[in-house]
């Protein structure tokens, strides 16, 4: 009897070990607290132990670190194309551990399966170091036509023994990275990514779900279904199994595989990277570095071509993104027609169809005002840096 109590009083420590547990000492739980522990790393051997210094370390020659209340220090990427957001320049692959992202960055790595991305209207996107791997830190969206994705915000911390402590994501509207379904697999996902002032547009017509768990001591992020990624891209998805790669940025997929480099991390209060702005200065760095050409990836054309390249891409994607709605809607209003018998009844699909592209044309309108005051506004930031003739 006396080693039946011992075995459950084992049991009961072992358990409470690996469940009860909160966030770091000196932060707190809400969106506005600091860096938490945001889940506490599960074990991972054959890494030489790290901690949050080597973010650090890391992450210094490719951007700037900047002192950012509530969140401690945080990283913002420079040497990036204009117009960058998180998840965006790689590609998906599925995997045992769910939807993984596949970084074109060599710092990718780290900063799109560890920690969390917010936004600021004068720093832009900044990075808040987390020390849980997970195959991509996102949340989804999909429709018949879409699929998009969009980066958890910070305050929200993942549990490994419970999940999310808090599941009421509050998305803002250009988190959001869209795409047309059939091209959900294409390994250069940022040549289709939809203008961002299509967004609130097709967050109506999709559905949104947060399939972010653990299974077997590991984070799943399994996303939109299999099936509807079949069905959107009329292809077949083959799952891959995730490998440990062996140093930073080496990350491949072969017919079985997807070689990742996921190291446990541990959180260390007394690190800090060496010079870390404070949040005007920041500001002031990264307007100058923009407006010269130097914050983006230099480019063998002049900043100004450069950006008005970009640019023409968008109008295009925006206005082909636009014809396919509405020619979407008169696809329908043909079949809904075929399928009524009487005269008056389709009359009547008709125009409901007639107004309905009425109204989808204004919107469309309005979308094209936004692309073209946000397009004068970058092109006018980038002029005022260039020396005069």
């Amino acid at each position: 009897m006396k080693k039946i109590l011992g075995l459950l009083f084992l049991m009961t420590i072992f358990l409470t070990g690996c469940l009860l547990y909160g966030p770091q000492p000196g932060y707190d739980n809400g969106p506005s607290s600091g860096p938490s522990s945001q889940d506490r790393p599960y074990d991972r051997t054959g890494y030489d132990d790290q901690d949050v210094s080597d973010f650090y370390a890391y992450l210094g020659p490719y951007g700037v670190w900047v002192s950012y209340v509530p969140y401690g220090d945080v990283w913002i990427p420079r040497d990036i194309e204009y117009g960058w957001r998180p998840y965006t320049r790689g590609h998906w692959v599925c995997t045992d551990d769910g939807w993984t992202w596949m970084s074109n960055e060599r710092w990718g790595w780290l900063v799109h399966h560890y920690g969390r991305w917010g936004w600021d209207q004068s720093l832009g996107w900044f990075w808040v170091p987390g020390t849980v791997w997970g195959p991509s830190w996102v949340t989804w969206r999909w429709g018949d036509l879409y699929i998009g994705w969009a980066p958890i915000p910070p305050g929200y911390d993942f549990d490994p023994g419970f999940g999310f402590r808090r599941r009421d994501f509050d998305i803002p509207g250009h988190y959001w990275n869209f795409i047309r379904g059939i091209e959900f697999m294409n390994p250069q996902l940022d040549r289709w990514i939809l203008p961002r002032e299509r967004n609130i547009t097709i967050i109506n017509y999709t559905h949104f779900d947060s399939n972010i768990y653990v299974r077997g001591n590991r984070v799943i992020n399994d996303g939109v279904g299999i099936d509807q990624v079949r069905r959107l891209t009329n292809q077949s998805i083959e799952r891959h199994q995730l490998q440990d790669a062996r140093r930073p940025g080496e990350e491949r997929v072969d017919a079985r595989d997807a070689l990742v480099y996921r190291p446990e991390l541990r959180k260390k209060e007394s690190s800090r990277p060496k010079e870390a702005l404070n949040r005007d200065q920041a500001a002031a760095r990264i307007q100058r570095d923009e407006a010269s050409g130097r914050f983006v990836r230099p480019s063998s054309q002049a900043a100004e071509e450069s950006i008005r390249q970009v640019h023409d891409q968008e109008r295009r994607r925006l206005e082909q993104d636009q014809q396919s709605e509405v020619q979407e809607i008169r696809r329908k209003a043909d079949s809904d027609r075929a399928a009524v018998r009487n005269p008056a009844g389709r009359q009547k699909v008709e125009a409901a169809a007639k107004a309905r592209i009425t109204e989808v044309e204004k919107r469309h309108e309005a979308e094209k005002a936004q692309l073209v005051q946000r397009h004068k506004e970058e092109e006018q930031k980038i002029k005022k840096g260039q020396p005069k003739k």
